[in-house]
């Protein structure tokens, strides 16, 4: 399998917005790899994993026709993770013109589906190109040939997922965002019988001490990687990379982040890093 990084950032972008700070500053001065946009991922160039308010300056960046794409996964609706308005722009005529194309499947929890009215602005949906999949968690479901599962999160939604992906004996874990994960999903991973070759984990808060629950950082990394090790559902080839910046966190800056993270057995993410395992 192989992971494409489209987007590495918090909501806020990197560098954000409207922002000044030092750590702004210096992503701008630098550019290359410590410049972010929020967060989304493609698996083997098939399974598109959430859909921000960059999903078009992905498509012309990556060259990715999203035609193409049938299946998308959706960790939480939150709108750098969720962006309505840019989904809903797949539908016809006048917005896209759709060749043979198969509609776009949205999975996601029940959120998604309160949502789903917000992305209408006509009345007839046999004008849209996806349909909404409702998935419960640790309840398994095919897609183009891969075992999907979506685990509960630890974050600031009612419903946020983080999901296992696995085909032909490779498996990836892709957690974000989400804090220290739920009782419940340790419990699925101590069973679940899957080896995994990739883990991508949530460090929006860089090295930085935080006091909230619904994000980590390099601390609860290690915790979580260990706990990971200790199940035995990681080991020595795993491959481990922390994602998911905020300016707010303490050495985001690509290289900071990189040398604290090799230091401890893992590997930053930037957008356009492409990984196989």
């Amino acid at each position: 399998m192989k992971i494409k990084y489209l987007g590495t950032a918090a909501a806020e972008g990197y560098p954000a917005l409207f922002c000044q700070c030092e750590r702004c500053a210096e992503a701008r001065r630098l550019g290359g790899k410590n410049v972010r946009g929020r967060a989304s991922a493609l698996v083997d160039g098939k399974i598109l994993i959430d859909f921000g308010p960059d999903a078009f300056t992905n498509s012309i960046r990556y060259n990715i026709n999203y035609t193409d794409i049938k299946t998308l996964l959706i960790t939480h609706i939150h709108a750098d993770h969720f962006h309505q308005e840019s989904i809903g722009y797949r539908r016809g005529p006048g917005f896209a013109y759709f060749v043979d194309a198969e509609k776009l499947n949205i999975y996601g929890s029940p959120d998604i589906a309160t949502e789903e009215m917000k992305m209408y602005s006509c009345a007839d949906k046999d004008m849209y190109g996806y349909n909404i999949r409702v998935v419960k968690p640790f309840e398994s479901f095919m897609a183009e040939g891969y075992k999907i599962t979506p685990l509960k999160a630890n974050h600031g939604t009612d419903n946020p997922y983080v999901y296992i992906i696995e085909k032909d004996g490779s498996a990836l874990l892709y957690a974000h965002d989400t804090g220290i994960f739920p009782d419940e999903t340790v419990e699925y991973l101590k069973n679940c019988g899957v080896k995994f070759g990739l883990v991508s984990l949530d460090c929006t808060a860089g090295t930085t001490l935080i006091d909230y629950d619904s994000h980590m950082n390099i601390p609860r990394n290690l915790e979580t990687k260990d706990m990971l090790l200790s199940l035995g559902v990681a080991d020595e080839n795993t491959k481990f990379f922390v994602n998911h910046f905020s300016h707010n966190g303490e050495n985001t800056l690509y290289e900071d982040m990189e040398r604290v993270a090799v230091s401890h057995g893992m590997h930053s993410t930037y957008d356009g890093l492409e990984v196989e395992f």
